[in-house]
């Protein structure tokens, strides 16, 4: 069986910031507050923000727990969700698979989203989890926090919890600053091009951090983040077959990791070292994921 070319590019390390500012009120042309304007996140989005609109619509949601499941289309778009911090404003769903109602969030095709301060938490937990998959003879049940799909998406000190896939990063570009993101078995996974800036990583378990399946050499990851508990494996699955991807067609590389499992005297022998390079800087720079300056126009928050 011919495996899928693939180009992954995975970087552990601090980045440099992009600098952002205070949210521009002027940017904003309508602001939603939960509750007040609408008792439920989905009627908010459903009821309040004009479809094809590109115009932004800032959603504020009050701090405590939301249970009920998001679903944002390509009918919507500009969309500000913000939260009251991670730690006080959490979205909550308790469901196992992919469908598309089978997610606290799920972005399908929304282009320019910003979600800010909110922890977004599948609830099915790690033994429920195990039950499903002996019930199916080992199926691949997932527990998906968010699915993210759609061009030019933000996340700014958002939690995604979960046990297994908590993070669907599936397809577009994306950016990750500042946040948390926990799970037990490939709870980073999916197409996305995306950079993971400043971000902690939590493994409740001994399972591969990322799934990362890449199609095209277009397709790049970049994890820039501060560790917990676990340094991130590589996986690239195909139906039937399993192959990781080695030499000129994956970049594998640490930068200036520390803490424990820092050591890399273990590591593949082609794991890549980028230290001064010009490859290094490229990927640190904006261009490498904001070509055409996309993560500027929208509304700056810090």
């Amino acid at each position: 069986m011919s495996s899928i070319r693939i180009i992954l590019v995975f970087l552990l390390f601090s980045c440099g910031d992009w600098m952002l500012t205070e949210a521009d009120p002027a940017s904003i042309a309508k602001q939603i507050s939960i509750p007040g304007d609408y008792g439920k996140i989905q009627d908010a989005i459903d009821q309040g923000v004009p479809s094809f609109s590109n115009q932004w619509t800032l959603i504020k949601l009050a701090s405590g727990v939301y249970t009920e499941t998001i679903l944002i289309n390509g009918i919507k778009s500009n969309i500000i969700l913000e939260g009251g911090g991670k730690d006080n404003t959490i979205l909550t769903w308790k469901s196992s698979g992919l469908q598309l109602r089978e997610a606290p969030l799920m972005l399908k095709g929304a282009n320019n989203f910003i979600a800010k301060g909110i922890t977004f938490k599948n609830t099915l937990n790690h033994e429920e989890l195990a039950h499903l998959q002996d019930k199916d003879n080992g199926g691949a049940y997932r527990a998906v926090a968010a699915m993210v799909h759609g061009e030019h998406i933000s996340f700014y000190e958002c939690g995604f919890v979960s046990v297994q896939d908590t993070l669907w990063d599936k397809e577009g570009h994306h950016l990750f600053k500042s946040c948390y993101i926990e799970g037990h078995v490939d709870f980073i996974f999916g197409d996305g091009t995306s950079v993971y800036e400043d971000c902690k990583l939590n493994s409740i378990g001994s399972g591969y951090i990322t799934a990362q399946k890449r199609e095209s050499h277009k397709q790049n990851l970049v994890l820039c983040s501060n560790l917990q508990n676990y340094m991130g494996l590589v996986q690239h699955i195909l139906v039937g077959h399993m192959d990781l991807i080695q030499g000129n067609q994956l970049t594998y590389a640490e930068v200036e990791c520390t803490g424990e499992g820092a050591d890399t005297s273990n590591r593949v022998p082609w794991l890549k070292k980028l230290d001064g390079t010009q490859e290094l800087q490229y990927l640190l720079s904006p261009s490498f994921n904001d070509k055409d300056g996309w993560i500027e126009d929208q509304p700056k928050f810090y």
